[in-house]
């Protein structure tokens, strides 16, 4: 009976959840219909990830490390790779994570952004229409458009829904809102983008702060008395807390083992700020990828496009100065400076002043937050413009600034016209070679086609002002075709290649199921020829073939900085890569005699600081890997003398090691790696990867997902009752 009720109170609200979704799956149609796949830092650095921690589930296992990725990879302590994301999980036990569901699990943020905001935006100025379009701008943006980076989509899909939820926190006596801003931010942390997620707990902090000081002011009853009011705040800690303490240990783990860990210098943190021609953006947004237009920005940090009828209402109904516009104003006005990195001193008093603020990069990314204002800045004029009634001086102000752009943008155009080729190249292009028109537009092309769509789009605006009784369905319809068809010129530049998905997929599927042994016997140089023949199409092929290669690639933000110190010893890595993963060392040298590495003696040789005691060499020896999975390696061994087992997995203070089931020391070996000493005859020694901290905090999450889930079934239960009596 309450679901019956429920679903015809949100009865519009779930018909325009239903228009977000298929307007998300229709502009992002290459992805819907795998038609083209991601690219670059998509394929290179997310889809390897996502794919071993579906491996390590599929077998059973906790996705704590992949013995795969670069000589062994924590990856649950990597506060990119998703190892924590709920969504992932969920995805990997569909199915083996290829690309298709890379390209799903895209969509869903992207959809997730539209509901998020369309709920704000609704909250605010309570009228479904202009929340839809709101949101709708928010899904388009130039933000998501840019979506090779897929921890920014998660990001800007629970940034909405985490601010949405607070604020409904600070005006309802209810503890619901409250947990779910709690829920949203673990999202947020485990599925977004580090930087963000400090970002969103500064801008929380703040409203936190601005209610604390209205309620001092307001000498009447507020509506959440004070106790209920700390309650629900302690509340927010707890449940995001309880289910993000798995995740908050690992990181923390890991920190001292990569160099971002302990921070990064400011001329780091301004790699890929925001440069000002990229202002263009907001009408020309094809003018990201102009071959003529000099720019030090990343093309996926280049996008601000929020549709040229939000630019419209923003000029024609200036946003009223109450608090709220004052707060999105000042939000709008921080975020663009931040993003312009160096060219303002805003990002380097941020840099010395603010805790965390020295611990990411690229300043453009906080472009995020500059789109999220201007939409809402925007929202209570296109609420007016849809309005009923609407006076005759605002629809005079509109109409104005509706001709005020046609005139300017035909300037342009015609302008450009004589400048641009385009007329003389379309005839001939087929959809390959628009992709590569595309790719190499000029600065002229981009004004003259963006200019024309710009143009038509206002043109035909006024028309509606004028001869269709301001039909809403209508309008709705131009707002979004606007936003749909740049959405269309932006996407093969900034977020999909010409790849088809189901190439990758071919690569993905023939990999084998689980963690085989064939090949683990051979040299890791053996394994790892033709890695990087299909690079650009999958990154290394050694990620997926699951035999234990070794590459001088390092495409990861939590690259281990011992492992960056062996790849610059050319010696050592020429060792190591004539040895298989797993080798005995009858021989141990100093960290500065690699020299002897290359000697051809017939013996043995390990990096390490452990005393063997041997006098000579020997022949009769041998290590054969009896087992692997994602945190477990089985080997057995012979020898006649004492050895040093090696093995080559980056080393790491969680890893355990048994020799014939007894516990010993695990040593660090030729740098970067692990080993263990042995006396003279057969053992059988296990290796497992046991990240204590991390699992009692497990426990500590299953308890509060049950709490959770016991709350909630008490709720319904109550709500049912009332409403029978």
């Amino acid at each position: 009976m309450r679901l019956l009720l429920s679903f015809e109170q949100n009865k519009i609200n779930y018909k325009n959840y239903l228009l977000l979704l298929v307007i998300c799956l229709l502009a992002y149609w290459p992805l819907t219909f795998g038609i083209f796949s991601v690219k670059n830092d998509a394929i290179h650095y997310f889809l390897p990830y996502r794919f071993h921690i579906s491996e390590a589930i599929r077998n059973g296992e906790m996705p704590f490390w992949s013995p795969y990725i670069y000589l062994g990879n924590p990856m649950y302590g990597d506060m990119q790779s998703g190892s924590w994301n709920p969504i992932v999980w969920f995805f990997s036990l569909i199915g083996r994570y290829d690309v298709t569901l890379f390209h799903y699990e895209n969509l869903l943020y992207i959809f997730l952004a539209g509901v998020g905001m369309y709920k704000l935006s609704n909250r605010l100025v309570q009228h479904s229409h202009t929340a839809l379009l709101i949101a709708v701008s928010y899904m388009l943006s130039g933000f998501m458009l840019s979506g090779q980076l897929i921890n920014w989509l998660a990001a800007a899909a629970f940034i909405p829904l985490a601010i949405h939820y607070y604020l409904q926190t600070l005006q309802s006596p209810k503890f619901g809102p409250a947990i779910k801003t709690g829920i949203a931010l673990f999202f947020l942390l485990t599925a977004g983008y580090p930087s963000f997620f400090i970002a969103i707990i500064y801008i929380l902090l703040l409203l936190f702060v601005l209610a604390v000081i209205q309620r001092f002011k307001n000498k009447e009853q507020a509506v959440v008395p004070w106790k209920k009011f700390s309650l629900q705040h302690l509340l927010i800690i707890l449940v995001f807390a309880g289910l993000s303490l798995p995740a908050i240990v690992s990181f923390i783990d890991l920190l001292p083992y990569y160099q971002r860990g302990s921070g990064t210098t400011y001329s780091d943190t301004v790699v890929n700020s925001f440069d000002p021609q990229h202002l263009l953006s907001l009408i020309f947004p094809s003018s990201i990828k102009a071959t003529d237009v000099i720019s030090t920005t990343d093309i996926t940090l280049r996008n601000i496009y929020i549709g040229i009828f939000t630019i419209l209402v923003l000029l024609a109904f200036p946003p009223k100065m109450n608090r709220r516009n004052l707060l999105l104003i000042l939000l709008a006005l921080f975020a663009f400076l931040f993003s312009l990195g160096d060219a303002t001193p805003i990002r380097k008093i941020c840099y010395k002043i603010i805790p965390l603020m020295d611990t990411f990069r690229h300043p453009s990314q906080m472009r995020l937050f500059f789109i999220f204002a201007a939409l809402l800045l925007a929202a209570p004029g296109l609420k007016k413009l849809l309005a009923e009634k609407i006076s005759s001086i605002d629809l005079r102000k509109v109409r104005t600034t509706a001709w005020i752009g046609v005139t300017i943008l035909l300037v342009i155009t015609v302008f450009t016209f004589f400048k641009s080729p385009i007329l003389d190249q379309l005839p001939g292009l087929d959809s390959a070679g628009i992709k590569q028109f595309l790719e190499n537009i000029s600065l002229a092309d981009a004004f003259f086609i963006n200019g024309i769509i710009q143009m038509v789009s206002l043109i035909l605006f006024i028309l509606w002002l004028k001869k269709y009784s301001r039909n809403k369905k209508i309008f709705a319809s131009l707002w979004i075709a606007n936003l749909f068809i740049m959405a269309q010129l932006v996407l093969p530049i900034s977020f999909v290649g010409n790849t088809s998905p189901k190439e990758i997929n071919a690569f993905l599927h023939a990999s084998p199921k689980g963690f085989p042994l064939n090949g683990l016997d051979r040299s890791l140089a053996e394994n790892s020829r033709g890695d990087l023949d299909q690079y650009e199409k999958i990154s290394l092929a050694t990620f997926y073939n699951k035999k234990i290669g070794i590459s001088r690639v390092s495409y990861s933000p939590a690259f281990l900085d011992e492992q960056d110190e062996f790849l610059k010893s050319d010696a050592l890595y020429n060792y190591v890569a004539s040895k298989p993963v797993a080798y005995l060392a009858d021989s141990f040298l100093s960290h500065t005699d690699t020299a002897s590495l290359n000697q051809g003696t017939g013996c043995s040789y390990a990096i390490a600081d452990v005393f063997l005691g041997n006098t000579r060499c020997t022949t009769d020896r041998k290590a054969t890997l009896k087992k692997i999975s994602a945190n477990h390696f089985e080997i057995e061994t012979e020898s006649d003398l004492n050895c040093l087992l090696v093995l080559t997995q980056s080393y790491h203070h969680h890893w355990k090691v048994w020799i014939d089931g007894s516990k010993d020391t695990i040593y660090r070996a030729n740098h970067a790696f692990m080993s263990t000493p042995l006396s003279p005859g057969h053992h059988k020694v296990v290796f497992k990867f046991v990240p204590t901290n991390t699992i009692t905090a497990l426990w500590v999450k299953l308890a509060t997902v049950l709490l959770l889930a016991i709350a909630g079934i008490i709720s319904l239960v109550r709500k049912n009752s009332l409403q029978k009596v």
